[in-house]
């Protein structure tokens, strides 16, 4: 373990906050530091090298903060991240966790450390969200309100207080008001949380996500601008939606008696489904905005679906093949029987893709990676849509593209698959099998139904196939294509959860709606 860098400054312990003083940083004291961050995206691995790119000077009053941008080399690729600074003498108040450097200056000893720990520094930003500001000369911090402010009037004086359950970015509660997330890793262009959280709140005027009140713009001297955090409407009593359908789904599989009729979860599938459709439907609407008008899909998108989707089929079984060899599954009559599948599953998307043929809706802009934990059950029984960034491992430019509404959709369902897998294992951890898997397959059978009919009990909606066979068949086929992408996953990341992809493989009609 590298030892904690030690700064010296003339001029009191603020002067290390200088973009000179920072450079003093090594590559080795950075990439140390960001190893033990849970927001850094390196699973584990270290950077080749770190160095300090930028540094924004930040004053409010008499206090003083700093943003550096950090360049770090991943092995030929880049990668930018931003360190908000701080600096605390010794005894001043509580010891910080997340500290980069020791700072000694004179007879004054202090701590370097990541500013969102210190009041003073979200209080700054609070009370820059109000009107508007503009921090740093050659590179700036951009901090633009969106809306008409009443909503953030009380932010500068609220509590405030970090979100620590968080990973890959961190959020600033304020108060009972506003949830600001600020964006650790810096990705060049327009992110799209901040571009459709602006879309729904400003001209879809969407109710069932947070609203955006402001954003905060990075834009560096040497001709880099990203987004570098946003500023949404807080649910204060809200839980994600994934721990809301375990909550109250679990008494129903511990139960002996319960019959499906008294499935918990079907009415708020059901509600979720209706939700997600209008959301779709206010992506989908007619917009100046030339980011969202929807564009006929054609019959080269769906080659393009069906081709991603062989390609998950056929690395998912080249790897489970790989692992079945090797002893390294629990449950190895599944993996043979799905491996012996392996053709029929190609096969049958092939028909897929010919039933679909050029009848297969319009793109939009879409959420991108739908489950049960990018929704919030508030308070009053509602559901708010939230975190519409896409999947994290794919380029920003790919998250933006428009797509089929139905691939959020089959997220959905797979989530469903998930939710009755954990519950169907803590029935088995706790010694009550008997029944499980016939309840857990009643559950989600029930649950996709529900949000099936939800979503599509209104009209007809233009971005979905106008028959109702070819809707089938292409939610099936990106049902497929999310099935075998985590088969993929599990077997690289949690082996032990492979079970789960496999039992919903093992599930799969490989016949056509046409033919059903």
């Amino acid at each position: 373990m590298i030892a904690l860098p030690t700064l010296r400054v003339a001029g009191g312990l603020n002067a290390a906050l200088s973009a000179r003083v920072l450079a003093q940083l090594d590559s080795a004291q950075l990439s140390a530091f960001l190893l033990q961050r849970r927001w850094f995206g390196g699973k584990g691995r270290a950077p080749a090298s770190v160095r300090i790119g930028d540094v924004i000077e930040i004053h409010d009053g008499d206090a003083q903060f700093a943003v550096a941008r950090l360049d770090l080399d991943m092995g030929g690729r880049t990668a930018l991240y931003q360190l908000p600074l701080a600096v605390r003498a010794d005894g001043d108040g509580e010891s910080p966790a997340a500290v980069l450097a020791q700072v000694e200056s004179g007879d004054e000893r202090g701590v370097l450390f990541d500013a969102v720990e210190d009041a003073r520094f979200r209080r700054a930003l609070g009370s820059a969200f109000r009107s508007g500001a503009t921090f740093g000369a050659g590179s700036r911090w951009l901090i633009e309100p969106i809306g008409d402010g009443g909503d953030r009037a009380d932010i500068a004086n609220a509590d405030s207080r970090t979100v620590r359950a968080e990973q890959s970015n961190t959020s600033i509660i304020f108060g009972e008001t506003a949830i600001m997330k600020l964006f650790r890793r810096m990705e060049p262009g327009l992110n799209p949380d901040v571009e459709i959280g602006r879309f729904l709140t400003t001209q879809a005027h969407f109710p069932n996500t947070p609203p955006l009140f402001g954003i905060i713009r990075y834009e560096g001297a040497d001709g880099i601008h990203s987004v570098a955090g946003m500023l949404q409407g807080f649910l204060p009593g809200s839980m994600d939606a994934w721990q809301y359908a375990l909550e109250r789904s679990r008494p129903f599989f511990s139960s002996d008696t319960a019959s499906d009729e008294e499935h918990p979860f079907a009415a708020d599938a059901e509600l979720l489904g209706r939700i997600t459709r209008a959301l779709h439907d206010a992506l989908a609407a007619d917009s100046d905005d030339e980011s969202f008008g929807p564009r006929p899909a054609t019959a080269d998108d769906v080659a393009r679906w069906s081709a991603s989707a062989r390609r998950h089929v056929e690395e998912a079984t080249a790897l489970l093949g790989e692992r079945l060899d090797a002893g390294a599954l629990r449950d190895e009559a599944g993996a043979r029987a799905l491996l012996d599948r392996r053709e029929m599953f190609l096969a049958h998307l092939e028909e897929l893709a010919a039933l679909i043929g050029e009848d297969a809706g319009q793109l939009i802009r879409h959420h991108g990676d739908y489950h049960l934990g990018q929704v919030l059950r508030t308070s009053g029984g509602d559901f708010q849509i939230i975190d519409f960034e896409g999947e994290p491992a794919r380029p920003l430019a790919e998250r933006r593209e428009r797509n089929s509404a139905l691939r959020d959709v089959a997220g959905m369902l797979r989530s469903f698959a998930y939710a009755a897998a954990t519950l169907a294992s803590e029935q088995r951890a706790r010694g009550n099998p008997e029944g499980v898997e016939q309840r857990s397959r009643n559950w989600e059978r029930i649950s996709r139904a529900a949000f099936v009919r939800g979503y599509l009990g209104g009209p007809r909606a233009a971005f979905l196939p106008a028959d109702p066979h070819r809707v089938d068949a292409l939610l099936e086929l990106f049902e497929m294509e999310k099935l075998f992408y985590e088969m993929s996953y599990e077997l690289n990341n949690r082996p032990e959860w492979v079970w789960i992809p496999i039992g919903g493989a093992s599930a799969l009609r490989t016949t056509t709606t046409a033919e059903r």
